[in-house]
């Protein structure tokens, strides 16, 4: 893999195009980990900074003080003024924040160029990029292929929107070797222009941020942009076996491998017919880009066989009086939910609800009228409109909390069954975020394990090993998106 082609190594103040931010005006809309890590950036270039935020909590008022130490001209919250975009040269936005949004809207309208994070990011970043994308299964593909490169004895860091952002990782410099393996979301793509990773692998798209989103097309060509400037010299990794990753596949520049189904693959990506039994499409696209590395394929399958998951992703807290707790906080979506459901042995009680992203849950409905499930407790904002869906062919129950919900939930299951907290909806009603959520349902839960002695611990996620997949084991522990 070869880093970014360009003009000699530039200046501390240059990005890769040797083009200088020293003195540049560049206002930071949003305030979470990517606004803040891409402010520090920005900060160590020499740009003038800003940095605005519709919020104002606790939180934010200590990022405030830390941004002002280190440098930034001015920080704003619960609300943003003009002044903060009337003459900035460019704006940096966090995943977060709409484009209905008052700077965005305003920058819009004066012509001001509109980038991302994961964008900004990228032009500082001097070597190899392999980019992730999908609706579900990023946060693990990404932690996979890191660690699959890792295992073959190459330096290499996972980040992005799993939680390390882009930005911090390029402050400071990297070697020439070093693989960065990005996790990015549609909305990070959407305000992508240079963007261009050696190797570009989508998941699968299904419905998503449809309220970000203006339609299904639009989301799905956001998640395009990852492939919009590759040229035959990269790689694109698609699904085959999803027809929407198929249609867009066709229009890509890049040299394409396949996985899901073996369409057209060079020989030295054939995928046999045992290995796409005995590993699912998420793991079977962690092969496919071991391969373009040239790593071996047993290497690749000790480290899938290894994996034991992420926080927030079908993580087993506890085992409680024979009940298992799973934290799956990070399922924002109904077809995430499925895919938990289907993961789950035996009878189930799920707590499910959250922020309404607009998207089709009747597909998710069918599944939670299963015999096996024994109910669903729901929270948030979305509850109505869920209980309506379910039209009362399941046993179900709103709660205010969350605490009230886990109480709830364990009234309706014995020995043997599984309460699993997968929302399918966004967190920010509630929570500050998906961890913030998944956090609180593990301390809710090791309250109820210490309440009981704390004699049983956390077992298997779901009642099967916390392991990924071998040849008679085909499941992948797999994250969803935000």
């Amino acid at each position: 893999m070869t880093t970014h082609a360009g003009p000699e190594p530039p200046t501390a103040r240059a990005d890769v195009c040797g083009r200088s931010w020293d003195g540049r005006r560049v206002t930071v809309v949003g305030l979470g980990r990517s606004g803040v890590a891409a402010a520090t950036l920005l900060c160590r270039v020499g740009a003038r900074v800003r940095a605005t935020d519709a919020r104002e909590t606790d939180a934010l008022r200590a990022t405030r003080t830390g941004l002002s130490q280190l440098g930034v001209d001015a920080v704003e919250l619960g609300g943003h003024s003009p002044r903060f975009v009337d003459d900035a040269d460019v704006l940096v936005v966090s995943p977060g924040v709409p484009d209905s949004a008052g700077p965005i809207q305003q920058a819009t309208a004066r012509g001001t160029p509109i980038v991302s994070e994961i964008e900004l990011a990228f032009q500082f970043c001097r070597s190899p990029v392999i980019a992730v994308t999908g609706t579900n299964g990023k946060s693990t593909v990404v932690s996979l292929i890191a660690a699959v490169l890792r295992a073959a004895g190459r330096p290499a860091i996972a980040c992005g929107n799993l939680g390390n952002p882009f930005s911090s990782v390029v402050i400071n410099p990297l070697g020439s070797q070093t693989v960065v393996v990005v996790e990015v979301s549609s909305f990070q793509l959407s305000r992508c222009v240079q963007f261009r990773p050696k190797v570009g692998v989508l998941l699968n798209i299904g419905a998503n941020h449809l309220d970000r989103h203006q339609d299904a097309d639009t989301y799905v060509a956001a998640k395009a942009k990852l492939f919009e400037r590759q040229t035959p010299e990269d790689w694109a990794v698609l699904n085959g076996s999803d027809p929407r990753c198929v249609v867009l596949g066709e229009r890509i520049r890049a040299q394409r491998v396949w996985f899901g189904t073996d369409r057209a693959n060079p020989p030295a990506f054939r995928l046999a017919s045992a290995t796409q039994r005995a590993l699912p499409e998420n793991a079977q696209a962690v092969l496919q880009v071991g391969r373009l590395l040239g790593i071996p394929d047993p290497l690749i399958w000790q480290v899938i066989r290894a994996f034991r998951g992420l926080e927030h992703r079908l993580e087993c807290v506890a085992t409680i009086r024979g009940v298992r707790f799973v934290n799956d906080s990070k399922s924002t979506t109904p077809d995430s939910t499925r895919y938990a459901l289907a993961q789950t042995r035996g009878d189930v009680v799920v707590i499910m609800g959250g922020r309404d992203k607009g998207l089709d849950f009747a597909p998710l409905a069918e599944r939670l009228h299963e015999e096996r499930v024994r109910g669903v407790v729901l929270i948030g904002e979305s509850r109505s409109r869920l209980r309506r869906l379910l039209n009362g062919s399941t046993t179900v129950t709103e709660c205010e909390t969350l605490d009230e919900a886990l109480q709830a939930a364990t009234g309706l299951v014995g020995p043997g069954s599984t309460v699993l907290f997968s929302p399918a909806c966004a967190s920010f009603d509630m929570f500050r975020d998906f961890e913030d959520r998944g956090r609180t349902f593990k301390d809710i839960v090791r309250r109820m394990l210490d309440a009981e002695g704390g004699h049983e611990t956390a077992g298997p996620a779901a009642g099967r090993p916390p392991v990924a997949p071998s040849a008679s084991h085909g499941r992948l522990p797999c994250g969803h998106s935000p």
